[in-house]
């Protein structure tokens, strides 16, 4: 090795040595573990997530195929009005093909479906709509061309209830309000009720809906549950579980006045030691009168010291 190679290859490795100290003292990365979220626990108490949902199967609806357009045609009563997830059950070769389903008179649902190939059944969400009435009505599924055949076969669609609003994060005081129209309604009668003086969960008259929330915490601690709730004459007493990841609070329901008499209840304190997604659900126990409740929000106070 030549003097001139020896002293290039030891000015390389005294640059590379002072590189590597300089490195291992610089501070820590305040953004290396953002990635890493850890997982609030599900609920110790069973709920069904399948309830207020309905399906239409591919063998009960009619096809028509066409060169451009082929047509599904169903008949179907949703049971009660409110948002749902519209998702498309299928098989496919195809790279991507358009799909969009139409409600009645209500606005398309349009997207595009992947492949799935031919063995492997996809449920994918295509978006929402708003059914506004308890009455049948038509639904079809337009595909971009023919969806019954090996390449693209169609199984059905299933509606599930979908929130009408987002829930807001935490606010800068450190509260979670949870409003009535952010929560998802697993409900065949309860749902959210949009009129301005009501702006809450009603027809709660079956005591096996029940509704879920979901939201984010950005500083973790002791939290104060509320209930701002309403119940007619003659119809308190009900029994009801709020279930908070895997804690439980339970309080009885207090007789207002009136269903849209609101009154805030304490109904107990939780621990939320975990940053990032939890998830909080009501669901009654009994049913003292003719409905449990009415439900304007919940309220998650900091419990200070």
């Amino acid at each position: 090795m030549t003097k001139f190679a020896l002293a290039l290859f030891l000015l390389v490795g005294i640059s590379f040595s002072v590189v590597v100290a300089e490195e291992t003292n610089l501070p820590p990365d305040p953004f290396a573990n953002l990635d890493v979220e850890e997982t609030a626990p599900e609920y110790t108490e069973e709920v069904d997530r399948s309830r207020g949902s309905f399906s239409l199967d591919a063998k009960e609806g009619s096809y028509v195929p066409g060169d451009h357009f082929a047509h599904w045609h169903w008949k179907a009563k949703p049971g009660r009005w409110g948002k749902y997830y519209v998702g498309l059950n299928y098989t496919s070769n195809r790279t991507k093909l358009g799909v969009q389903v139409k409600v009645g008179d209500l606005p398309p649902v349009k997207s595009y479906a992947p492949r799935t190939g031919r063995e492997t059944v996809g449920t994918m969400i295509l978006g929402t709509v708003y059914i506004p009435k308890d009455v049948e009505y038509p639904v079809m599924l337009l595909t971009g061309d023919q969806s019954n055949v090996p390449d693209f076969m169609v199984k059905g669609l299933e509606f599930t209830p979908a929130p009408e609003g987002e829930t807001l994060g935490q606010s800068i005081d450190g509260t979670v309000h949870l409003h009535a129209k952010s929560a998802t309604t697993y409900a065949e009668k309860m749902r959210y009720e949009p009129k301005q003086e009501k702006n809450c969960l009603g027809f709660w008259v079956n005591e096996n809906d029940w509704a879920e929330w979901e939201f984010e915490i950005s500083s973790p601690g002791e939290f104060e549950v509320k209930i701002v709730q309403g119940c007619g004459a003659g119809n308190g007493g009900s029994d009801v579980n709020v279930l908070i990841n895997d804690e439980t609070l339970s309080f009885k329901v207090v007789e207002t006045g009136g269903f849209q008499n609101w009154k805030e209840v304490p109904i107990g304190k939780v621990k939320l030691d975990l940053a990032g997604q939890h998830k909080l659900a009501i669901k009654p126990v009994n049913k003292a009168g003719k409905a449990v409740m009415d439900i304007q929000k919940l309220v998650l106070t900091p419990v200070s010291g």
